[in-house]
């Protein structure tokens, strides 16, 4: 019988990578760039001369949905190691995926739009660039559409108990080690990326609705962002609880049922029930500190 028994973040996530590359319609103009410099005695560099080369609106969806793919990459993952793949929960993969996919699909649609036109583009813009303009800051048209790439790779997260080596076994036995004194760092860096990010979005919120209690000059700021992202927060953070710790699972409940009672216009028309939140994210922030603290 199989008595192997996987860590908890291999059997509960896995390490993804979102893959974007994207041409920026810009440009360092270097001989511009020291002729400014000279032309003031500056420094060399005391300034960069980057120029435009697309009329800002031409690609500006393009670079927007480059911005809202990895937006969505960082809303659904949390660090791995310093750089490179990040952890997704399983419990979320299907939903992140779903997203990923949607924006994927429009980027490639818009992809091959901005390439039919990029040569109509250029001309467009040749005039306004006048003398500054240099054909050879563009690439050939031929190879515009692998300028854009979107796309992800996904791989298991080490486990130690699945190691298997032909190595020496004490070289063996120190490598298990150190995947399983990475995989537990690992897992306390995600505890406590997740606890910081409770202790700035339920603290942003209860900031944000006492100032709009006490100052009256603050009641025409009044955000749904302040509700909203702690909504956000509240529904992912059982994915992110990838220990189960009782802790977090007590104040996640603590978030929904006293923080997310009430939608945003409701809690704005509701002096009391505003107040009452405002004390709860205060008293949940207190309690956060005390336990993780």
């Amino acid at each position: 019988m199989d008595t192997h028994v996987k860590s908890p973040l291999s059997r509960k996530a896995v390490l993804l990578a979102v893959n974007i590359s994207s041409w920026t319609a810009r440009k360092l103009d270097r001989k511009v760039t020291q002729e400014t410099n000279e032309k003031y005695h500056a420094a060399e560099d005391a300034g960069r001369y980057n120029k435009l080369l697309i009329e800002k609106d031409r690609i500006a969806k393009l670079t927007g949905l480059v911005s809202a793919a990895r937006a969505l990459h960082y809303k659904y993952t949390k660090p791995w190691l310093d750089d490179g793949p990040r952890i997704l929960p399983n419990a979320v993969f299907v939903e992140f995926s779903n997203e990923f996919r949607k924006l994927k699909d429009e980027f490639e649609v818009e992809a091959d739009r901005f390439s039919r036109e990029y040569p109509n583009y250029i001309e467009e813009r040749k005039a306004k660039l006048n003398g500054l303009f240099n054909e050879a800051d563009y690439p050939d048209v031929s190879t515009i559409r692998s300028k854009f790439n979107m796309d992800l790779s996904i791989s298991p997260l080490p486990d130690a108990a699945d190691f298997r080596s032909d190595l020496d076994p004490e070289i063996a036995a120190d490598i298990k080690r150190e995947i399983e004194e990475q995989t537990s760092k690992v897992g306390s860096n995600v505890m406590k990326h997740t606890i910081d990010q409770i202790v700035e979005v339920v603290g942003h919120m209860a900031k944000r609705l006492t100032e709009y209690q006490s100052d009256p000059e603050k009641k025409s700021r009044y955000s749904d962002s302040w509700v909203d992202n702690v909504r956000e927060l509240a529904g992912l953070l059982p994915a992110f609880n990838l220990t189960g710790d009782p802790k977090l699972t007590a104040i996640t409940d603590r978030i929904l049922k006293e923080l997310c009672a009430e939608d945003a216009q409701s809690l704005k028309g509701n002096h009391e029930a505003r107040k009452s939140v405002a004390k709860s994210a205060e008293d949940i922030l207190a309690d956060v500190t005390k336990f993780f603290g």
